[in-house]
């Protein structure tokens, strides 16, 4: 691996790390320092060290220096402010353990999901501090402009600091509340890397490794190791799964039916049953439960033609009992046309359309041509599939709904 390479992959799974670890030792006035100076001493090593050995630990070494940059930057404040160094400044130790360090972690997720800041500040924090996105990804994810997300982020900094919000585990009967947040988010950056919004690449394998380990981190507190936690871990383990097959080596897709199931990971697929078994030892049922048995049984088909779709639809009925959302309702159909046909499934079609939710979602529209298609209704499922296209902004699904349109006979 390239210095910059490895460089950008510390940036990428240390940075969060090293901001926590730094604003959990100087306190949470002291958050905007702890990233500038993390950032430097990752800027540093970009420098120096493709002319020398890299550091046997690179995440000491960089915890070091950025501890080493804030400390100068707060003597200098000192001088010209009169406010104290804080006494971490003198006294804090090289307590560089993964179990110190994966404890700030934890600390910093549920401090970003304090309840004084807004949803929306909420999100932003997390997946800019923990999940080291840029604010151009974090707005490509959320769909808003870069400058909304910018002022947003300093906002929600602003916010945190003047608040004080302290880097400790609330309250236990505070948790349970504040972790579905922490897991919300976990799953949104996931899914930001298995299928981008947006730009020529499908999948971003790194944004989904991170979502992993901060998921484990969580799984490592004996207070977050809950079922709804496994449940999204053992979820995505069952996704991650099927990375190598879901694209050719030009990057261009392969739909479900059409992937080469030898090269499914068949430890991650193990791993995630896992995961399920410690999840489903509660009577506790939970939406990522739901979604990771439904994963669970596409993964273990031996064949797209063996899969057992009339249990895909029964967990579908099930999850939306659960969460009664137009999304669990779309997501629904594709597994009601293949236990009742696709004139059953069009009538759900057309009542969703009434809604008026999917006008602006590509997903719905290439869901309709399908179905338009298996009916022999050709012109229909073309004029579906051209607004499918029109409202696609990931570049490879674009080129994968065009091809499909091709083959649609006029």
């Amino acid at each position: 691996m390239k210095t910059s390479q490895l460089v950008d992959h510390f940036f990428r799974t240390e940075y969060g790390k090293a901001v926590s670890h730094l604003t959990s030792k100087f306190g949470s006035v002291h958050l905007e320092l702890a990233e500038d100076s993390v950032q430097e001493a990752l800027i540093k090593a970009m420098q120096t060290w493709p002319y020398s050995q890299i550091p046997d630990n690179p995440t000491g070494w960089i915890l070091r220096v950025a501890r080493n940059k804030m400390i100068d930057q707060l003597r200098r404040d000192q001088k010209t402010t009169k406010q104290e160094v804080p006494d971490a400044a003198e006294e804090m130790k090289d307590d560089l353990s993964l179990d110190s360090i994966n404890d700030d972690m934890v600390r910093m997720m549920f401090a970003c999901c304090h309840p004084s800041l807004s949803q929306e500040y909420q999100i932003i924090l997390t997946l800019k501090i923990l999940g080291g996105l840029s604010i151009r990804e974090i707005s490509s994810s959320l769909l808003k402009k870069e400058e909304t997300v910018a002022k947003a982020y300093t906002r929600a900094k602003k916010k945190f600091k003047q608040d004080e919000i302290k880097l400790l585990m609330p309250p236990a009967h505070e948790i349970e509340k504040r972790l579905e947040m922490v897991l919300k988010i976990i799953y949104l950056l996931f899914n930001e890397g298995y299928k981008s919004a947006e730009g020529e690449t499908l999948i971003r394998k790194e944004l989904c490794d991170d979502a992993i380990r901060l998921n484990k981190v969580l799984l490592e507190s004996e207070l977050c190791n809950t079922p709804t936690a496994n449940s999204l871990m053992a979820l995505m383990h069952f996704h991650a799964s099927r990375f190598e097959a879901r694209t050719d080596e030009s990057g261009n897709i392969i739909n479900l039916e059409n992937q080469d199931r030898n090269q499914w990971n068949r430890d991650l697929i193990d791993q995630g049953l896992v995961y399920l078994e410690h999840a489903s030892e509660s009577d506790e049922i939970n939406e990522y439960i739901i979604q990771a048995a439904i994963s669970a049984v596409h993964c273990q088909s031996p064949t797209f033609e063996d899969t057992n779709w009339v249990e895909i639809l029964r967990l579908y009925d099930l999850q939306l009992q659960i969460t009664p959302s137009p999304i669990v309702r779309l997501n629904r159909i594709v597994p009601m046309e293949k236990v009742h046909g696709s004139h059953v499934a069009y009538t759900e079609i057309e009542e969703l359309e009434e809604t008026s939710f999917f006008d602006e979602y590509y997903l719905f529209y290439a869901i309709k041509s399908e179905i338009l298609q298996n009916m022999g209704e050709n012109q229909g499922a073309r004029e579906a599939l051209h607004r499918a296209i029109e409202l696609t902004k990931n570049e490879r699904e674009k080129d994968y709904l065009k091809g499909k349109l091709s083959s649609i006979i006029s």
